[in-house]
Formats: C-alpha cells, sequence, structure tokens
C-alpha cells in the first residue's frame, strides 16, 4: 500500500512538474519579439510629423486624382506609414491603447504585408503579429485579405477564433467583412465602396494592388465603364465557399423572372 501512495505521489510530481515547464516554456514563447517588429521600432521614422504628413498628402492626391475619369496610381511606403502610426494612431484612435494594445507596425514585404503591435494586460506582455497577402477577386472592389501566421510571440494562434471579433471590430469602422472558408484557413473579403456622395465621378474601381519591399502600390480606373471593363491585374482570389453574385446576370435574370408579357 505505501509503495502505490509512494508511486501515486511521485507522478503527481512528475505531472505537476512537466506541467510546469510546459507553462515556463509557453510563457517564455509569448515573450520572443518578431525580428521585422524590433527593426520597425528601432528604425523609426527620422520625423515622424514629416512621414506621417506625406502619408496624409498622398491619400489626398490619391482621392483628389481618382474622383476624375480615367486612369490613376498612387504609392505608400512602409516608413511613411509607420510615421503615420506613431504620430497619428494614438491620436485618432485611443480606443486601441485602452484596450491593451500600442506601437503598432508594419513591413512590406515582396507581395505580402507583415504586421504586428504589442498587446499588454494584466496577465500578458506580448507582441501580435501576422502576415497579410491581399489578391483581387472576380467581383469588382472587393478584396481578398489572407491573414496567416497569426502569432503571440512564436505561439501560433488559430484565426477561426477570431473571426467574430475581427468582424464587429471592422463594423465598427463602418467596414463590412465576409469571409471565404479557404484549405489554408478564412480569408476576410473585403468590400471598398465603388460609390460614394463625395465621388464626383464614379464608380472607383481598383485594378492591382502590388507589394513590393517597403512600398504599396495601388492603381485603378475612374468612370462609367470602370466596372464592365474591370479586368482584374496580378492574382485573382478563387473563391471556395463564398457565393459570388454576377450583378449583370443578377439583374437580367431578375428582369426576365419580372417580365410578363401582354396578352
Amino acid at each position: 500500500m505505501v509503495r502505490w501512495v509512494k508511486r501515486i505521489g511521485i507522478t503527481a510530481l512528475t505531472i505537476l512538474f512537466l506541467t510546469s515547464l510546459a507553462g515556463w516554456w509557453l510563457f517564455r514563447q509569448t515573450r520572443v519579439v518578431p525580428e521585422f517588429y524590433q527593426q520597425a521600432t528601432q528604425l523609426s521614422h527620422p520625423d515622424t510629423a514629416a512621414g506621417s504628413y506625406e502619408l496624409e498628402a498622398n491619400i489626398a492626391k490619391l482621392q483628389q486624382d481618382a474622383s476624375q475619369p480615367g486612369s490613376w496610381e498612387a504609392s505608400f511606403s512602409e516608413d511613411d506609414i509607420n510615421a503615420w502610426l506613431i504620430d497619428q494612431l494614438p491620436l485618432k484612435f485611443k480606443q486601441l491603447q485602452t484596450s491593451g494594445a500600442r506601437d503598432p507596425r508594419i513591413s512590406i514585404q515582396q507581395g505580402h504585408l507583415l504586421a504586428a503591435a504589442r498587446y499588454t494586460d494584466a496577465r500578458l506582455d506580448t507582441v501580435i503579429s501576422c502576415e497579410l497577402h491581399v489578391e483581387l477577386t472576380e467581383e469588382p472592389n472587393l478584396l481578398a485579405v489572407h491573414i496567416r501566421k497569426l502569432k503571440a510571440g512564436a505561439v501560433s494562434l488559430p484565426i477561426s477564433q477570431f473571426i467574430d471579433g475581427v468582424s464587429k471590430e471592422a463594423a465598427k469602422g463602418g467596414i463590412k467583412i465576409r469571409w471565404d472558408r479557404t484549405e489554408s484557413g478564412p480569408t476576410a473579403l473585403v468590400q471598398v465602396p465603388s460609390e460614394h456622395s463625395g465621388y464626383a465621378y464614379s464608380p472607383v474601381i481598383i485594378e492591382s494592388i502590388q507589394m513590393i519591399d517597403g512600398i504599396i502600390i495601388l492603381s485603378g480606373h475612374t468612370g462609367t465603364k470602370a466596372e464592365d471593363c474591370y479586368e482584374p491585374r496580378g492574382p485573382v482570389h478563387q473563391f471556395l465557399t463564398y457565393r459570388h453574385i454576377d450583378k449583370r446576370n443578377a439583374d437580367l435574370g431578375s428582369a426576365v423572372d419580372n417580365f410578363s408579357p401582354r396578352r
């Protein structure tokens, strides 16, 4: 009997030790800081105010160019974006800091974007990071945002558990997100408005999104024929679970259904 008690005690202590070791390892893994985030926080824009102003000036120019009929193009550098995140984000989105998120940074790589922010609460101090790939779709201005490698430090997080939260936060900013369940994980489908009361001409259609080292390049076309002549340039996301509806065919089908010949 005593021997069994000793065995049970040793087993319990072994399990407790292994659990503690696993917990310590997991805690240490959450403290790992991605290399790109370290570089982005150390090599900040030399003049954040100037970089922030440059980004807003480029956005204003894009709005002006896209409001006129014809083709347009705009580019944004990661240095200017990070400068804006440092200079303006804390002022315009104070709720992020109150929720525990601070010091967001991005890095634009060949074909994708890396994003990260430090997150702190009563139990955790870590860097949340992810990799974003953006593709056009066969539906004009519907962008497919592939969220990959979501991590807390070096610990992988399942994006499927955050779908509702992402959708709710986006809805607060007036952005509607739908989801396509792909083999590599859920893909966010983000609709960019092609028409707005502030547009002098419409629709405004995005035809290309390029990510090269350090720069994002957007290009598109504005005018009455822009949507009908839409031809995406670059990789195009293929829908799996999301049902694409061709508006022109849908309108035609509706017209046929509602048509009743005179007798």
